[in-house]
């Protein structure tokens, strides 16, 4: 059994997967922020890219006086700004690493902890090894630049893993590969780590179980959510951060409870992070046209079953 939940984790929710916002909007993201904020269960946010500054500056203040942990979500904001960090292209390249260092900016501004990024796309065994090199030199960079823009605090920049060859095909990838290139960045920047995301595991064919111990040493917070991998033509199919509940999906309540079991195991809940307390993040979104006020309960019903159940 372990211990009381509001002792060991904090339990965040990703926004832009469950309220997707358009830039041209923002104020769509400051109501479905305020929705999150005012539901005590949430103790953590992931936030992503807002273009506007007195948007950012709202969202910040309302951010601050509910007292939540603040994540930067960096693979929407990537995707949105076609952030490439393993590109060949040194003009793509550059130009990622800048896009980078103003989502850093961003991330001071509103008082994130974490900011977690993503690898650009799989092209290839020929290529892997000069792609991940070129990652492991851009992320040294933004790690240098996160320390230098340090004030009261040092941002920490986090690798979310994600499928090589179903879905997202990112280059990274298989969990053991991120542990090797985690290892080498961490040996010269103590602020980056890695993000594993449950929902992602079963794409990969990875056991949640191995994976977990093998990135032990290295996880900055984590991701809980499903995916379906039964039938390919189905519209959720792959990473679409589907409800819990759905038939045949991968994730449900045993594969949960297994999950913190081995977060417990890890010594996730105990050792030091980024933010003030371990932060355990749903990102789910709607299946069809289901109001998210449902979603949220689905996620709460599954999660506090598989809580008492750890």
């Amino acid at each position: 059994m372990i211990d009381q939940l509001e002792k060991t984790a904090s339990i965040g929710i990703v926004l832009p997967k469950l309220f997707p916002f358009s830039q041209s909007q923002p104020e769509q993201m400051i109501s479905s922020l305020l929705t999150i904020l005012e539901d005590p269960f949430f103790t953590a946010v992931e936030v992503s890219y807002i273009a506007d500054k007195e948007t950012r500056e709202l969202a910040r203040k309302y951010m601050q006086y509910s007292c939540v942990e603040i994540i930067f979500n960096g693979g929407d904001a990537f995707r949105e700004l076609q952030i490439d960090l393993s590109s060949l292209d040194p003009v793509v390249r550059n130009k990622s690493i800048i896009q980078c260092q103003m989502l850093i900016d961003h991330c001071y501004e509103m008082n994130a902890k974490i900011m977690h990024i993503v690898t650009g796309k799989f092209e290839g065994e020929e290529n892997k090894q000069q792609n991940i090199n070129a990652f492991i030199a851009s992320t040294m960079e933004l790690c240098k630049y996160a320390k230098d823009k340090a004030d009261t605090y040092e941002l920490c920049i986090s690798l979310e893993i994600g499928d090589r060859h179903v879905d997202r095909k990112y280059l990274l990838g298989p969990t053991h590969e991120a542990v090797h290139v985690a290892r080498m960045i961490r040996s010269e920047y103590n602020n980056f780590g890695l993000l594993l995301d449950q929902s992602h595991l079963p794409i990969m064919g990875e056991d949640p179980h191995k994976s977990l111990w093998l990135a032990k040493d290295y996880l900055t917070h984590i991701h809980i959510g499903n995916s379906y991998l039964k039938d390919r033509q189905a519209s959720y199919f792959g990473d679409k951060h589907i409800p819990f509940g759905v038939k045949d999906s991968e994730v449900g309540v045993n594969e949960l409870t297994a999950f913190i079991t081995t977060l417990n195991d890890i010594d996730f809940f105990k050792s030091p992070k980024p933010t003030r307390k371990p932060v355990m993040t749903f990102e789910v979104g709607r299946l069809e046209n289901e109001s998210p006020k449902l979603v949220i309960a689905n996620v709460k019903r599954t999660f506090f079953e598989a809580w008492a159940n750890a």
